[in-house]
């Protein structure tokens, strides 16, 4: 299993982190660790905490970090990938969210909230300039795939797109997995970023 740091500020914890990553695979420091960490292990860094900045610059060389807040906000997103930052959630989520980010960025891929994903390809297509029509993937994909992904791109989670379309979450999650196969991406914002 892999090892869990959670760097969090004075009080506050979760009981979805140890819910979600069997309790003594869970380490929490208010202060900062003074032994080095297992190779693997998945740091969590709270943003309240005023060192956050420096915990994310001097633990994303050497371990996948992950952001967490109480306030998500595309302004801290941003710094958070800057910074080194693999993945950014709420401080809050359930203990599935919590395992579903670890495994994310296990796998290479960054894992941002869907909520954000929208402003945030807003952001990038401000930044980035356009070298293909969305459109110029459609002949890539199957007709549902394509209309799954056009959903995601917009930042829709899979329950609403599932909704929208009448199909299972678990059947939106087929058809982003073959849609990332066929286009070589990774994840939603490697999605966004082919734009």
């Amino acid at each position: 299993m892999t090892s869990v740091v959670i760097y969090t500020t004075p009080g506050f914890t979760a009981s979805s982190w140890c819910t979600a990553f069997n309790q003594a695979a869970v380490h929490t420091f208010p202060a900062i660790a003074s032994s080095p960490l297992p190779a693997g292990t998945v740091v969590l860094i709270h943003s309240g905490r005023s060192d956050w900045q420096t915990l994310v610059q001097q633990h994303s060389s050497k371990a996948l970090v992950i952001v967490i807040s109480q306030q998500l906000s595309i302004t801290e997103l941003q710094l958070a990938l800057t910074l080194g930052g693999k993945g950014y959630m709420d401080a809050g989520s359930n203990s599935v969210n919590f395992v579903q980010a670890v495994n994310t960025v296990n796998s290479g891929a960054l894992w941002i909230p869907a909520s954000l994903l929208n402003q945030l390809n807003q952001f990038l297509s401000q930044v980035i300039p356009s070298q293909h029509s969305w459109q110029s993937f459609e002949n890539r994909l199957s007709k549902r795939e394509y209309e799954v992904a056009s959903l995601a791109r917009r930042g829709l989670s899979n329950k609403v797109i599932a909704e929208s379309l009448f199909i299972t979450e678990r059947t939106v999650k087929q058809h982003l997995t073959a849609t990332f196969a066929k286009l070589g991406i990774k994840d939603r914002l490697q999605l966004i970023m082919l734009l």
